[in-house]
């Protein structure tokens, strides 16, 4: 018996290692195509035959299709082979000795009809007339609907004697015009990923950061500041004003051995932006540090002093003047004097006269005893006081964020087939230059304004109509009786009526009188139940579902020891010389709770996650079965979900057991999972690289930065990186990981580094302090909310190219 088991056992491994296996050749077989694609370009060199005839059998450049296309070719005529144009236009002229063939009557009057424009519909028109009959009375179609709807009140409506109907008359020529029409589509593209800290200075510990916010204004350039890679503070830069000495624009916590200094901060000088190239110079320190001398004991010279971390750089005095520093001046007599300078910020000059300004110059410049103040000197930079000490100083440059705009244009040509007097087979005419109608104008594409000279082209046109063509002769002969007459369009060189309008009056057959049913239009009502449909949608139904959703995960998801909600966990992949492993695998977005255990939201991927959080599949599952009384259990990928204390299949090794819910697994599906495992360790890619490239695919994932992981050394030194590998954090649904991509920027939280990825939740009380009318949620909300289609475009769309079918060949574009 345990023989039989051991077999079957052995069987059922190798089937699933060769299923496996067929998985791994595939990918093998993938990229031994790509290879030999790479080595076309050397392989075609080898190839000497110069002409595909000598190789491919039957083949030739005068296939005997290509003489139904175009002008017919000389070995089409030479055959007698006209192409399909040539043999229609041939048709057409013998047509004009055979007037009467019935053949030739239809082609005519097929291409007099897809030739002819259509005029617009009367409000009159017969069918319009009946349209409005049955709207006015629906009853009359579609019988009395008072059984099945309440609040409706039903009259009786006698039928009409009679009613109107009208015809038209033509002659000569009828004017119309064609129109060609501009439309332009727009492309985005981003200079840099959004979100993303895409340029780093650094002064040792100590970094600076910009990060990726395209088309934000240039007031408002938006930076970090980190120590060891942990972010320290967050500020914005008005990079249109630079700065010639130093501004605090940010506050950073005081070390401990600094707690006699000022308050430390970051300070930003010398920033500015020259088209899209910006530079800043960005410092950390405080506003003063506390420098003490002397011994400190019994001989009191003891003393400390506040020093100023940067110094002003003032603008030279003008020729003729002097800077205060540079003039000598003293007080007392005697013995007993002090030397001191007149001030720094003021230029003087020589006075012939008494003045309260008296000094020399020390540099010998300017002569005199006295001075006069003249003016103030400008401060013009800055530099680092020597006195203060080390301040890390660091130079950051990059390219501003932008989004580059691509614009496409479009033209629909509404008459392509016409030309001047009147192509061949043509009933209209141009009678003169197209000329703009639309324009120039700048409009709106997508929220991009957009500039062009003209955005809609008219050409007038002439289309003849036959000798005395009339519409009105069925209604006479129906014994209509004229009633009204119009001039709808009126030649005004000959003062000739080519459309004239005539209203008959046309007996209506006596019927029975109908009943006419007439509805509250804001009250819909079925079945003896009514409701006000006079409200408006909801706006923020989004907005609120998506605070819900969020209330949702956070209460189900709290990890307890550590007090944290919306948690991830850190995943990496690798970039190899031969192999990207860091892919998106759509599949992952149908691999939701609900998709893959047929309960559960489809807004949660708890099966997506690895042993890290595994018990998110227990905190998940908990709550959504347990919660809706369900009972039962049900198996996927050998892992057995029991409920409300349901037995568990024979063999299974608890998991998890808790008050409601066993989670449980069979070995033998164990020791399958491992020689999969094995036969995926052979392949590109790992398990984990897959599973992420599906996490990716649905979206949870945040990518924080890569690192050389292998690289070929020559004496200890990399000389060329053969692999680099990306650190993420993903997360259990896409609202967790969008709160965590903008709920960080509130709290200066950081993502920690690419070899070490920082992917802990929010504390209780940062949840409760977060803010979210600041964030985003669009992304989130298009999961949830329905995209309905742009009708007034689509209807746009139709109308502008209806047209299309009335002129020319008859040709629908």
């Amino acid at each position: 018996m345990r023989r039989s088991i051991r077999i079957v056992v052995t069987w059922f491994t190798l089937l699933c290692f060769v299923t496996t296996q067929t998985a791994a050749l595939a990918q093998a077989h993938d990229e031994g195509t790509a290879a030999g694609q790479a080595a076309n370009a050397v392989t075609r060199g080898q190839i000497t035959t110069p002409r595909a005839t000598e190789v491919v059998p039957g083949y030739t450049t005068a296939p005997p299709e290509s003489t139904y296309y175009g002008q017919p070719s000389l070995a089409a005529q030479a055959n007698g082979q006209p192409s399909l144009a040539a043999q229609a236009n041939a048709r057409l002229a013998a047509c004009a000795l055979t007037p009467n063939d019935p053949v030739c009557q239809a082609q005519r009057g097929a291409l007099s009809s897809a030739n002819t424009p259509r005029d617009a519909v009367s409000p009159n028109d017969p069918a319009v007339l009946a349209a409005r009959r049955i709207a006015g009375n629906p009853a009359t179609t579609l019988e009395d609907i008072a059984s099945y709807y309440s609040g409706c009140q039903v009259s009786t409506t006698a039928t009409p004697t009679t009613e109107t109907r009208v015809c038209r008359q033509y002659s000569g020529n009828i004017q119309q015009s064609c129109a060609r029409t501009l439309s332009v589509s727009v492309a985005r593209t981003e200079s840099c990923t959004p979100g993303d800290w895409f340029a780093h200075a650094g002064s040792g510990s100590t970094g600076l950061d910009v990060q990726c916010m395209p088309d934000r204004s240039m007031a408002q350039q938006h930076f970090r500041s980190t120590s060891n890679s942990v972010p320290q503070a967050f500020f914005d830069v008005d990079m249109t004003t630079p700065l010639v000495f130093p501004r605090r624009v940010a506050a950073l916590p005081n070390t401990f051995f600094g707690w006699a200094d000022g308050p430390n901060g970051v300070w930003i000088v010398d920033n500015q932006c020259l088209g899209d190239a910006c530079h800043l110079t960005a410092m950390v320190a405080n506003t003063y540090r506390t420098i003490c001398t002397g011994s400190g004991g019994d001989a009191g010279d003891y003393s400390c002093t506040q020093v100023r971390p940067f110094l002003e750089v003032y603008a030279a005095c003008p020729i003729g003047t002097q800077s205060g520093n540079n003039i000598l001046t003293w007080t007392g007599s005697g013995e007993s004097y002090t030397v001191s300078y007149l001030d720094e910020l003021t230029c003087y000059a020589p006075s012939a006269s008494y003045s309260p300004y008296f000094g020399y110059d020390m540099t010998g410049i300017i002569a005199g005893y006295y001075w006069s103040a003249q003016s103030q000197r400008p401060v013009v930079g800055w530099r680092v006081n020597p006195a203060y000490g080390l301040i890390p100083q660091m130079t950051l440059s990059y390219d501003r964020p932008r989004t580059s705009v691509t614009e496409t244009d479009q033209w629909d040509d509404q008459c392509p087939t016409l030309s001047q007097g009147g192509g061949t087979g043509s009933r209209c005419a141009v009678t003169g230059a197209a000329r703009c109608v639309d324009g120039p104008a700048t409009k709106s594409v997508d929220g991009v304004p957009v500039t062009r000279a003209c955005w809609r082209y008219e050409t007038p046109l002439s289309c003849p109509q036959s000798t005395g063509s009339n519409e009105c002769a069925p209604l006479i002969a129906a014994g209509c009786t004229p009633a009204s007459t119009a001039c709808r369009q009126m030649n005004a060189p000959t003062g000739v009526c080519e459309v004239t309008e005539n209203s008959y009056t046309c007996p209506v057959p006596p019927s029975a009188n109908v009943t006419a049913t007439n509805c509250p239009a804001n009250v819909f009502c079925l079945a003896g139940s009514c409701f006000n449909t006079s409200y408006t949608n909801d706006s923020d139904f989004a907005r609120a579902m998506s605070f819900m959703e969020a209330a949702r995960e956070a209460g189900v998801y709290l990890d307890t020891n550590n007090m944290q909600v919306f948690k991830g966990e850190a995943n990496s992949c690798r970039d190899r010389l031969f192999k990207n492993c860091c892919a998106s695998d759509s599949a992952g977005a149908g691999m939701s709770n609900q998709s893959l255990f047929g309960t559960g939201s489809r807004l949660v991927y708890d099966v997506l996650m690895n042993s890290e959080n595994r018990e998110f599949l227990y905190q998940g599952l908990s709550a959504l079965l347990t919660s809706g009384g369900f009972s039962g259990s049900f198996t996927s990928y050998g892992v057995t979900v029991a409920v409300n204390g349901t037995a568990l299949p024979a063999g299974s090794a608890v998991m998890y057991s808790g008050e409601s819910m066993v989670i449980a697994f069979d070995p033998w599906s164990l020791a399958i999972a491992v020689v999969i495992y094995i036969v995926m360790s052979m392949m590109s890619c790992n398990e984990g690289e897959a599973k992420l490239a599906m996490k990716e695919g649905a979206g949870l994932c945040h990518s924080i930065g890569g690192y050389c992981s292998s690289c070929i050394r020559i004496f200890g030194h990399c000389v060329s990186c053969i692999e680099n590998t990306t650190g993420k954090c993903c997360f259990n649904s896409k609202l967790a990981r969008i709160i965590n991509e903008q709920g960080r920027l509130q709290f200066g939280k950081g993502w920690g580094s690419a070899e070490g990825p920082d992917c802990s939740g929010f504390s209780v009380a940062q949840l409760q302090s977060m803010d979210f009318s600041r964030m985003d949620l669009n992304e989130f909300y298009a999961s949830i909310v329905p995209t309905l289609p742009n009708v007034p475009a689509i209807q746009s769309g139709n109308a502008s190219r209806a047209s299309n079918c009335y002129y020319g060949q008859g040709k629908c574009q």
